[in-house]
Parts: structure tokens; C-alpha cells; sequence
């Protein structure tokens, strides 16, 4: 399988991992926003690595799951409507575009895994498979971590249908 894209790069510099997280994590706990140690605190949960973090007032990470699966977090819809925070959470796994992805391919993949979106940019040679969470009206932060392990459990079942290695069954 290829390497993660764009993420690669910056990894190749960091020597370790930033600290896990700057609070515990709370199953329970129930938000309507999330802040850079929200995030932190979720992959804390999930025994993952922080491999990087965005600036001050970002809300943003990437982590890598124990098989090796870099993944990015962000927070959208950041201090809106009076609400502090971002009240909702991308979740993206990236990696260098497979020879073999096409059109069909994507729209094989769609089809086949509904809880994600995988889509291609074939001018940056990304292949981008896509969950996102939108915590409206409160989410416990156990939901959103299982948000997480959806996008992870799917990606190793829908990169192959995505990179034209195995038809959608």
C-alpha cells in the first residue's frame, strides 16, 4: 500500500510524537463542540500517536492508529453562532493516488462503503477517504471516537476497491 500523501513528508522530519493529550478522555461526556485537546483526548482514547499538530488556535491533528494508518482530525464550523469551538470534526485518511483509481473506481467505492466518502484529486495525485461528524445538539465524545474507528475500520476494505485492485463486493 502507498504512503499516507502529503503527511509523509512532514513525518520524515519529527522524531517523536507530540504528547497524547492535555486532558483525560471522558466517554460520557457530552459536547457540542470540540476544541485541539477534545481531539487529542480521542486519540488518546483510541492508544493512537499524535504525529503533528496544528498552531496555536488550530484545531487540527494527525495521528497514526497501531497499523499504521495516518489519520487527520479537524475541527469545521469553528466558533460560530455564539458557540465556542468547532462544532464539527473531519476525519480523512490520505494517500498518494494508486495508478490503478478511476471514476469508476470511486463511484464502485461509494457505493459499496456508505459511511465514508472517497473521493480523488488526480491533478495532486491525492486519494482522500472522508467521514464527517457533525455534533449538533451533543455528541458524547465515546460517539466520536467510534466516528474514528469507522473511518479506520472501512479504509483497509475500501483502498483496494478505490486503487483498482479488487472489484466492490
Amino acid at each position: 500500500m502507498t504512503r499516507p500523501w502529503a503527511i509523509a513528508a512532514a513525518l520524515a522530519f519529527a522524531a517523536t510524537g507530540a504528547p497524547a493529550a492535555a486532558q483525560d478522555y471522558d466517554a460520557g461526556r457530552v459536547v457540542v463542540s470540540v476544541n485541539q485537546a477534545d481531539l487529542a483526548a480521542i486519540v488518546a482514547s483510541l492508544g493512537h500517536k499524535v504525529r503533528e499538530t496544528g498552531k496555536p488556535g488550530e484545531t487540527y491533528l494527525a495521528a497514526e492508529s497501531e497499523d499504521g494508518i495516518i489519520y487527520l482530525l479537524f475541527g469545521t464550523a469553528c466558533d460560530v453562532s455564539g458557540v465556542p469551538g468547532c462544532q464539527g470534526v473531519m476525519m480523512q485518511a490520505r494517500y498518494d493516488l494508486p495508478e490503478g483509481t478511476t471514476y469508476e473506481t470511486l463511484a464502485k467505492t461509494n457505493d459499496a462503503q456508505a459511511a465514508i466518502s472517497v473521493t480523488a484529486d488526480f491533478a495532486k495525485k491525492s486519494l482522500v477517504f472522508t467521514r464527517y461528524h457533525v455534533l449538533d445538539h451533543g455528541v458524547t465524545m465515546a460517539n466520536i471516537r467510534e466516528n474514528v474507528n469507522v473511518l479506520l475500520s472501512i479504509v483497509g476494505d475500501a483502498y483496494p476497491v478505490a486503487a483498482g485492485e479488487e472489484p466492490a463486493g
